[in-house]
């Protein structure tokens, strides 16, 4: 062996032992964030009952729920821009303490205005996922950046197959306690991520840019985006996706809580099976996904997949049918979602120059979060209505996504033989 295969063989350790570490640390964030999914939408729905708030509590769920993505919206392409700026791991640290403070506020919350203050403090902690693609980005070749771009989806995956049955544990063994139980261990995993992130991930920026961003860069950059040919349909697409997502994943506790009967408990053991296959899907199986089909036809066969799987939700007619129902539509998300997302993110970031991969994603996390304000209000005016509305209307979303990605898959095409060239 040679030196320079010594040197190669070198560097793939370092960048294997970088996205391992960002791995963990992703997880850890993003299992705070599913440890308080079975609890804060019907913790939203009672506190907004009995604080008197002058608007119905089916919308109230929502609100909590944009209120924390509205700030990942105007801060993710920040954050982003920043670690463009001054690197990936500074934004990377300062976003995990200021999760720990929102969980611990979290935990003390009495009232449905507390709650949704310590939700605002979540967001502004949780807009680092740009930084984090962004490092990837960094460490890794372009055909390659499907396969890394789907730790991120991966770390979701882990995060809801531990963190929800976790919260639902949390909630019911404290009894009375439950919301500072879960509050206050969230804030301790954060806390953990803290530490970690400190001493085990280094800097992956090589070249820094000086350009400089402010939160009404957001609106602009955004409006630029639309305008940019490939790119601007993938945030069309990208927007239709979450927001017919958010509709269920926000909703679907106080659905199952009021029509099925279920414990925060079982909630949280649902959504820990979604997460099971989302994990074995986006961790284990992306790779050959994309070695088979490439990202276009995995954003092409997503798009339907993701649709029927919404839409069967609230077809189970009664408890008997309804965890048959439930497995059938949750295969079939974490299948759609295990296709989308890493080629949503693969496909944007191919269309961008090195020098703008935090500004892009991060402008591309701002559209998602404010697909996932938007999608919880709709579906909790919705779900006033009738409760199967935000499902039916989610599969509408995604076959509209359907619509814009063959209309460019001609273009998809150039794109993934162009990064096929170039390695």
């Amino acid at each position: 062996m040679d030196w320079a295969q010594i040197e190669q063989r070198k560097t793939k350790y370092m960048k294997d032992k970088r996205i391992a570490i960002l791995f963990l640390t992703i997880f850890i964030d993003l299992l705070g964030f599913g440890i308080v999914i079975p609890i804060l939408p019907n913790l939203a729905k009672t506190l907004a009952t009995t604080s008197g708030m002058p608007f119905n509590p089916d919308v109230a769920v929502g609100v909590v729920a944009g209120a924390f993505s509205i700030i990942q919206f105007l801060f993710a392409p920040i954050f982003g821009s920043w670690s463009d700026r001054i690197g990936r791991r500074p934004i990377i640290l300062v976003s995990v303490f200021v999760n720990i403070i929102g969980y611990y506020l979290f935990g003390i919350s009495a009232n449905f205005s507390f709650l949704l203050f310590s939700r605002v403090i979540s967001g502004f902690g949780s807009a680092n996922i740009s930084a984090a693609q962004a490092y990837i980005a960094d460490i890794t070749p372009p055909a390659d950046r499907a396969k890394r771009m789907g730790i991120i989806g991966a770390a979701f995956g882990l995060g809801f197959v531990f963190g929800p049955p976790i919260g639902g544990w949390l909630y019911h063994a404290g009894g009375a306690h439950g919301v500072q139980w879960v509050g206050f261990f969230t804030a301790a995993l954060c806390a953990l991520n803290f530490v970690l992130a400190w001493f085990l991930l280094p800097e992956s920026l090589q070249s820094k840019s000086v350009e400089k961003r402010k939160v009404s860069d957001t609106f602009k950059g955004l409006v630029t985006v639309w305008r940019i040919d490939i790119i601007g349909e993938l945030f069309l697409i990208n927007f239709l996706y979450i927001a017919a997502f958010s509709m269920m994943q926000v909703n679907a506790s106080v659905l199952w809580k009021e029509k099925y009967g279920l414990t925060e408990y079982g909630i949280g053991n649902i959504f820990g099976f979604i997460g099971i296959c989302s994990a074995v899907v986006q961790g284990g199986l992306i790779g050959m996904f994309q070695k088979k089909w490439g990202v276009r036809k995995m954003l092409l066969m997503g798009c339907p997949i993701v649709a029927v799987g919404l839409s069967v939700i609230p077809l189970a007619n009664d408890t008997q049918t309804f965890y048959m129902v439930q497995a059938f539509a949750i295969l079939l998300l974490a299948f759609g979602n295990g296709l989308m997302m890493p080629a949503i993110n693969s496909l944007v970031s191919l269309n961008t120059p090195a020098e703008s991969q935090g500004q892009m994603l991060g402008l591309l996390q701002s559209l998602g979060s404010l697909a996932r304000a938007i999608g919880p209000i709709v579906a909790g005016g919705l779900y006033h209505y009738y409760y199967g509305l935000p499902y039916f209307s989610g599969g509408i979303l995604m076959m509209m996504a359907l619509v814009v990605a063959v209309l460019l898959s001609k273009s998809l095409k150039k794109t993934e033989e162009n990064a096929i060239d170039k390695g």
